[in-house]
């Protein structure tokens, strides 16, 4: 295989994980459990992938064609064996060339993928995402009941680009569209999109909120 090529276990689910992101997962299949033995074994890697039709527990599952690979940083079992808790660390995107087995579990030959070479966002552009980020979280914690202060944002395109779309509150196929987008720059772009559509839902919420609680007084 080429240098960025290798065959992957992979682990289908309802959820799609990015590139420096933590996933919390729980494994109680035996067919997983033997994966997850398989992986302890040898890099301690193996791939998410968004389900496209199936269900994540027993039948098999047709997954999306890009997901991202997760290195197991911490293991923990539970209940003398029938269940183990597992912290996953997203690193680089792929694209399922071929599966190449589906039993006990799914794997496939796989290509690595990196993040296309485009332009960097204008720094106009850099300062509205930041910004809609900023307000976004903001928005978030106050309807929670909580309070964030400034914090300091990456200027680095692919990690900010992968960070907003691992904290926006989108739906599954709006996840995985961005997962596939082949560049920081275009991926940028949607989320801003997503991040002003929010935001401006947010404030219609806290509107609500906030004349409730003083009509109430």
């Amino acid at each position: 295989m080429a240098p960025d090529e290798r065959n992957l276990p992979l682990f289908p689910l309802n959820t799609v994980l990015f590139p420096n992101a933590l996933l919390p997962l729980q494994i109680f299949e035996e067919r997983y459990k033997e994966m997850l033995r398989d992986c302890l074994n040898a890099d301690s890697r193996f791939g998410i992938v968004l389900i496209k039709s199936g269900q994540e527990v027993g039948e098999s599952s047709v997954p999306h064609n890009v997901g991202t690979v997760g290195q197991i940083v911490q293991v923990s079992e539970a209940r003398g064996g029938s269940r183990f808790f597992v912290s996953l660390q997203g690193e680089r995107r792929f694209s399922i060339k071929s599966i190449t087995q589906h039993r006990p579990y799914m794997a496939a030959d796989v290509e690595l993928l990196d993040e296309e070479t485009q332009p960097d966002l204008m720094g106009s552009e850099m300062e509205r995402v930041k910004g809609a980020l900023t307000q976004y979280r903001s928005l978030i914690s106050g309807l929670e009941g909580g309070w964030v202060g400034e914090a300091r944002i990456t200027a680095d395109p692919v990690t900010l680009s992968y960070h907003i779309a691992s904290v926006l509150q989108i739906n599954m196929a709006e996840r995985q569209a961005l997962l596939e987008e082949p560049s920081a720059s275009a991926r940028l772009q949607a989320e801003l999109k997503y991040l002003q559509r929010d935001v401006d839902v947010l404030k219609r919420q806290v509107s609500r909120r906030l004349l409730r609680k003083f009509s109430n007084q």
